[in-house]
């Protein structure tokens, strides 16, 4: 369900995929990211963020998107991505990056990080479950939105790998049809050619992260949602 994008943009921008066996969850590595977000907590106490804004959370496809204010020139952007992030990981900072800033738009492109380390596609959309739950509790009013995982260069040698991203877009897509104020939308497509092949101009040269031109794809499909 496309409604008008006036709440939260979370978006898990994603890296690696599948290199785990699949099937057991992570534990958070809350020891490796606390430094990356007291430097959040920093930032915040140097210079305030805005309550109410656009919030922008996920791994390193967030974390890049540096000028994504600049895509976006009539919103106030929040930008809290950190490489290599896992719904499980941001779960646990949630009451740090994302529920002290009340922003009225989150956007998560999600779960490749969280497969690359064994969950599976369900366990996936559990963990965005469980997410959504800590917004609404305290949030009630915040969208949200998940994009879709594209399929990146290595999805097209590994039909494995293809697959599971694609049950893994499948199952959020299910947080579409379940949850209030919460939207799915599927990257994938967009990302592919006219003969559903992989589009290399849309990633910069690891097939994994996104160009300039990939980030404007995204801004393209959100741009009737703001």
């Amino acid at each position: 369900m496309m409604k008008p994008l006036y709440c939260i943009l979370a978006s898990v921008f994603v890296s690696m995929l599948p290199a785990a066996e699949p099937g057991a969850q992570a534990a958070p590595r809350v020891a490796k990211w606390e430094q990356t977000i007291k430097g959040f907590e920093s930032l915040d106490t140097k210079t305030p963020s805005p309550r109410g804004a656009v919030l922008l959370v996920g791994g390193s496809n967030a974390r890049r998107w540096t000028d994504v204010d600049e895509y976006f020139p009539k919103h106030r952007i929040i930008n809290r991505g950190f490489g290599g992030a896992r719904l499980t990981e941001i779960l646990h900072f949630a009451d740090r990056i994302i529920l002290p800033y009340a922003p009225k738009v989150i956007l998560f492109n999600a779960g490749g990080n969280d497969l690359g380390a064994g969950s599976t596609p369900a366990q996936v959309r559990e963990s965005a479950e469980a997410l959504i739950t800590t917004i609404r509790t305290n949030l009630p009013d915040t969208r949200i939105y998940f994009l879709g995982l594209p399929y990146i260069r290595r999805a097209s040698t590994n039909p494995e790998l293809r697959a599971s991203i694609s049950r893994m877009n499948k199952q959020l897509a299910k947080l579409d049809e379940k949850e209030a104020k919460v939207s799915f939308i599927d990257l994938a497509p967009a990302f592919l050619d006219d003969s559903g092949e992989f589009q290399p101009d849309l990633f910069v040269w690891d097939g994994t992260h996104f160009s300039p031109r990939g980030y404007e794809i995204v801004t393209e499909l959100l741009r009737d949602q703001f």
